[in-house]
Order: structure tokens, then sequence, then C-alpha cells
């Protein structure tokens, strides 16, 4: 407990986290802009966000109909995004992230997912990371997937279902360049 003190007094601004993963979101959404939230599969990234999330207004949810492995969701998509509307009513789901850029109001938006997603997908959520009038949500079930857009991270936290870790932003990038190399394609024949 007297590290966690000496801790705080250096870096007074540091978010202490707990076991409630929804109260740690709300915690890392109050404090930074951009947050990228991970973890081991069913640990509720998704749930906990969205009911993190579930008081404010101008709250859009931005799909991916993939997994951070490339396999689509159980079920299927659209059950997937009923789960989400039904987790809040209210939340606007986008279909196309061009809309996105005419946004002038203050919003949080939850993106889910990069793996997957195309070089000109990755660059316009870049974008959307940079507009001052977005708080940005990234649900990632690997931290190597963004290889990207992880300079842009004011905070990853790493969900466990015991609660969430501050990850180190350079531990982070070292993961991405690391794990995150591209597999060169072989050729077929």
């Amino acid at each position: 407990m007297n590290g966690m003190k000496k801790a705080k007094e250096k870096n007074p601004d540091q978010i202490t986290f707990g076991s409630d993963n929804v109260d740690n979101i709300r915690k890392a959404i109050r404090k930074c802009k951009n947050i990228l939230i991970c973890g081991v599969v069913g640990v509720g990234k998704i749930t906990s966000t969205v009911q993190a999330v579930g008081e404010n207004t101008n709250v859009y949810y931005l799909g991916n109909p993939v997994d951070y492995e490339g396999k689509v969701r159980p079920g299927s998509y659209e059950k997937y995004l009923t789960y989400i509307h039904a987790l809040k009513k209210d939340i606007r789901i986008i279909e196309d992230i061009e809309g996105l850029f005419s946004i002038s109001d203050p919003i949080i938006l939850i993106v889910d997912e990069v793996y997957g997603r195309s070089a000109a997908e990755l660059e316009q959520i870049g974008r959307l990371l940079d507009m001052k009038n977005m708080k940005i949500v990234q649900i990632t079930g690997c931290i190597k997937n963004m290889k990207h857009l992880i300079d842009k991270m004011d905070i990853i936290l790493e969900l466990h279902v015991e609660g969430a870790y501050e990850v180190d932003k350079e531990l982070a990038q070292a993961i991405c360049r690391i794990l995150g190399k591209e597999k060169p394609v072989s050729k077929l024949f």
C-alpha cells in the first residue's frame, strides 16, 4: 500500500483501477481522449464498455463483423448488433465511417476491433483519433493488431476477470513491433 501511495505522489493524475471493469473504463473515459481496451475472449470488453457509457448521450458504435482472429462473430453479426443495442438503446450504430467526419458535437465513439480492416479504414480510424470532439474507445482482442494506431492512444487498459491494469505505452509499442509483424504471403504452388 505504501508503494501505491508513493506512485500516486509521483504522478497525481494516475488512475487507480479496481475490480469493477465498468467503473475502470468510466475512469479512463473521464481522464483520457483515446482509450484502448484489450483483454482475453469473454472478459467483457464490449459489454463493460457499453455499460460504462450507459448514461452518456451521443454514443456511437462502429462495429466489425470479425473478431481479433478474423473469425465471424458467434451466431451472426446481426445478432451481435442486436446485443449491443440491448445494452444501450440509444447507441448509434454506424455503418459508414465517412459520416463521422461531419459530426461537430462532442461524441464518444466505440470502435470494435481493428483486425481485418483495410488500410483505408485504419487510416480513417487514425483521423478519427485526431478529432478534438471525439473520445474514442478502441476495442481489440490483441494489442499486436494496433500497430498502426498504438501511438495515438492516451491509455491502454487490459481487462481481466479480477479487474484491469494499465499497460505501459512503450511495452504496447514493443508488442506491436515484435508480434505485429506482417506475415509474408507464400506461393500456393
